[in-house]
């Protein structure tokens, strides 16, 4: 692996020779060096890229740093490089797991299946990325996070080979599958290494960059293949070549990425993630939070784009595309406008315009009107977004470290049973009662559920971190 690191030193005689055995000494091979003045006259700053292993990076950065004649030693550049990586990896690996979405319309006219077949076929990946999610924050201790996310991304890309040649809906559900394991792997790992990978392990900055990567990946991924769906050639392969040439760059990228956890000799042991007791009410909230939030967020990007006919009389493969893409970019533009916001403040927030949202959504299907569907649209996207991007906030925030990737494992885990219960019961009871009438009574339901959530966090503000009120 290639490693860049910047020396301050003092002007000495054999400086620079002393660096150099150094390097040696620990197995490194210098491939760059650049050397220049300070903005003291007595100090000189180098810049050295050298390869060598992962192992005793760590061991080597100490050791430069008790050298007399070094002033600092600094790996900002590459952790942050590594940061924005892993960020652009889960925003890839989302972007291809929500190319499907508008194009389900295809692939029902096609091969004919049924609403319960649909939802099934959407919320399958999620019921895969569970166990997945459990059993990866535990291996990467063991293979190194570089590794995990390798065959994360390499799974991506399987998934949208697997739509683009898939013959029928078994070809659909071997697809969803490798998208389902990828985005275990990701989000199994992700938030917890891009807080280690942080200049100053910042948690809630951490957490939100997380957040915003991977809802901006599922506002691309919709806009892309509704529009080459409906007027580029090859129309259920065209989008999904894009994605394997966006996510091959992630995978270059991983070469030089910073192994911050050097993998261990250890056999990997599993074990079932559990909450220890002072953490049970702060995770009970945070994830029942996300629960909700990417309940109703399913909806719009399961069933909406594929019976589009049922909300406007205005319906079309780009439109469909472009209402899944609109909530979705909504939902990152709002967690970006309120990152300065308290997750607490955030929550309470997204609540709020989620149960417009859903008032607005019943009233669509009454009415049939693309105005009231795009103004439903952008609510649940405005309280999708601080609402979901709070509540991994605030879990990560009242984390400790020996607990986080635990707690943040489990909480995505009740995330994806919010993505994938919800909306199968949904399909089958909607082939039961029609479709209108259990979209009806599902947004009542989610009405419900979110009022009671709503007061709960308003009676427990104790458990809210000091000055996050």
């Amino acid at each position: 692996m290639i490693h860049t690191i910047s020396i301050l030193v003092k002007n000495h005689p054999g400086v620079l020779a002393q660096l150099s055995d150094l390097f040696v000494h620990r197995g490194y091979n210098i491939e760059k060096i650049k050397a220049g003045k300070y903005k003291k006259t007595n100090l000189t700053q180098i810049n050295m890229a050298a390869t060598g292993s992962e192992d005793s990076f760590d061991l080597l950065i100490d050791q430069l740093g008790a050298l007399s004649q070094v002033v600092k030693v600094d790996i900002a550049k590459q952790r942050r490089y590594s940061f924005w990586l892993v960020a652009f990896c889960l925003c890839m690996t989302l972007l291809g797991t929500n190319l499907p979405a508008p194009l389900y319309s295809l692939y029902k006219e096609k091969w004919n299946f049924t609403s319960g077949t649909m939802t099934f076929i959407y919320a399958l990946y999620a019921l895969i990325v569970i166990p997945t999610i459990i059993t990866v924050a535990q291996l990467s201790e063991q293979w190194g996070r570089k590794k995990v996310l390798f065959t994360g991304v390499t799974l991506s890309i399987f998934g949208s080979i697997g739509f683009a040649v898939s013959d029928g809906v078994n070809g659909l559900i071997l697809a969803r599958i490798f998208q389902g394991l990828s985005v275990g792997i990701l989000n199994g790992i992700a938030v917890s290494y891009m807080t280690e990978l942080h200049p100053f392990q910042d948690k809630v900055k951490s957490a939100f960059v997380a957040a915003i990567a991977g809802t901006l990946g599922n506002a691309l991924g919709p806009l892309i293949s509704g529009f080459l769906g409906e007027y580029a050639p090859y129309p259920l392969q065209f989008s999904y070549l894009i994605h394997i040439l966006l996510a091959a760059t992630g995978i270059l990228g991983l070469k030089f990425m910073l192994e911050k956890n050097v993998p261990t000799n250890r056999a990997a042991s599993l074990r079932l993630p559990s909450v220890t007791k002072e953490f049970r009410w702060p995770f009970l909230m945070a994830s029942s939070t996300s629960f909700l939030s990417w309940g109703i967020m399913s909806l719009m990007l399961s069933v909406m784009p594929t019976y589009l006919g049922l909300f406007t009389s205005h319906a079309s493969l780009s439109l469909s595309g472009t209402m899944v893409a609109l909530v979705l970019g909504v939902s990152t533009l709002h967690q970006i406008m309120l990152r300065k916001q308290s997750a607490f403040r955030s929550i309470i927030i997204g609540y709020i315009l989620l149960i417009i949202g859903l008032i607005f959504l019943v009233v669509t299907l009454f009415t049939k009107s693309l105005f009231f569907l795009i103004l439903t649209t952008v609510l649940i996207g405005l309280g999708n977004g601080p609402s979901y991007a709070g509540s991994l906030a605030y879990l990560n925030q009242i984390s400790t470290n020996e607990m986080r990737t635990n707690l943040t494992s489990l909480f995505f885990v009740v995330t994806y049973l919010g993505i994938s219960i919800p909306m199968v019961t949904l399909g089958y009871i909607g082939e039961l009662i029609g479709l209108t009438h259990a979209i009806q009574w599902y947004s009542y339901i989610m009405i419900g559920f979110i009022i009671l959530s709503l007061i709960k966090w308003l009676r427990g503000k104790r458990f809210v971190p000091n000055g996050q009120v």
